[in-house]
């Protein structure tokens, strides 16, 4: 069978179908077990409950990030979530860490919280999100807050050989500030592979929905959701690809950008918390539904949980559920 949806960036931005055969995946069984696991409902509730605190909570200082286009920083949020993540990882039987980094007034709260590995517990499989959030940021980035959540509720009933460190990093909106520190620090040192999302909950139908990326061609119509990788997580890339379509676990299109990724075509593609991995040399996977190449109400008040697709977000969950449990390779 071939993969269809997977595209290389190219010098002058284009995109081309990868031919390459599908990949024997091991344990193809087990991964789907636990991507079945994966409760759509319970996804969305946690969109509807991290938005409400959200928008009721203060919103930090702005000072030294004036606002801008698509850039409202005086309405940024993420005390109240800080707790309410850390909160339900306890819930769940983890015991999780507020790791604090920098100084006021943007000290950074980056929540963690680890599953050992059976087999090889010093590789460690990182599934991560951003927890600060514009408004009540439904799509950016409670979606994938929630995301991480269930799966990593449902990991307490799986064992895998590899250690899965679920990491919730703060002020991503002023530019990755969170994961920076974090990485900065040492405490990635210790990272095989990442997992990162962010905005994994809009959908369109509508023909045009989706903008071309820096005059990139992409399919036009929005109702799928992007796995970005680069030359360090292009075979991981090409499994999960394989993996979704025979399984048809949701709709996604792989992207593959050259070398490690960080050159001005491919940028637009690292507007987040793998970034400074992929710079860094370690292999990362990202997933995001376009961001405001898609999504009308990104970074507006207008972004609220009514406007997601509950189905494209809880598929989108199962999906990257999957390819948690291909990397930190799920035990039978």
């Amino acid at each position: 069978m071939k993969i269809k949806s997977l595209y290389f960036l190219i010098g002058l931005g284009l995109l081309f179908s990868c031919t390459k055969e599908a990949p024997i995946i091991e344990n193809k069984e087990s991964i789907l077990s636990f991507s079945g696991s994966i409760e759509k409902s319970g996804v969305y509730q946690w969109v509807e409950q991290l938005y409400d605190i959200h928008i009721n909570d203060t919103p930090l200082s702005n000072e030294g990030y004036p606002p801008g286009e698509l850039f409202p920083s005086g309405h940024l949020t993420r005390s109240a979530v800080v707790g309410a993540v850390a909160g339900a990882l306890s819930d769940m039987g983890y015991k999780a860490d507020t790791i604090q980094l920098g100084n006021e007034p943007h000290i950074a709260y980056n929540v963690v919280a680890e599953q050992k590995g059976a087999l090889f517990p010093e590789e460690v499989v990182l599934v991560a999100c951003h927890l600060d959030a514009f408004y009540g940021g439904a799509d950016d980035n409670t979606s994938a807050v929630a995301a991480m959540l269930e799966i990593a509720r449902a990991a307490r009933s799986f064992s895998f050989a590899r250690t899965i460190r679920f990491a919730a990093f703060d002020l991503e909106e002023l530019g990755s500030v969170g994961s920076t520190r974090y990485i900065e620090a040492g405490y990635a040192s210790d990272v095989s592979c990442a997992i990162v999302m962010d905005l994994i909950g809009y959908s369109s139908a509508e023909p045009d929905s989706q903008k071309d990326i820096f005059g990139v061609t992409t399919p036009d119509t929005g109702d799928f959701i992007f796995v970005v990788g680069n030359r360090n997580s292009s075979d991981a890339i090409q499994s999960i690809i394989s993996l979704d379509h025979t399984a048809s676990i949701s709709k996604s299109v792989g992207v593959i950008a050259p070398g490690d990724g960080t050159y001005f075509m491919s940028s637009v593609f690292m507007r987040s918390d793998h970034g400074l991995m992929w710079y860094k040399g370690i292999p990362a996977i990202f997933f995001t539904d376009g961001a405001n190449y898609r999504n009308p109400n990104y970074h507006k008040i207008s972004d609220k949980p009514e406007t997601l697709n509950k189905d494209f977000l809880g598929n989108n969950t199962k999906l990257v559920a999957a390819a948690v449990a291909l990397l930190a390779e799920i035990q039978p």
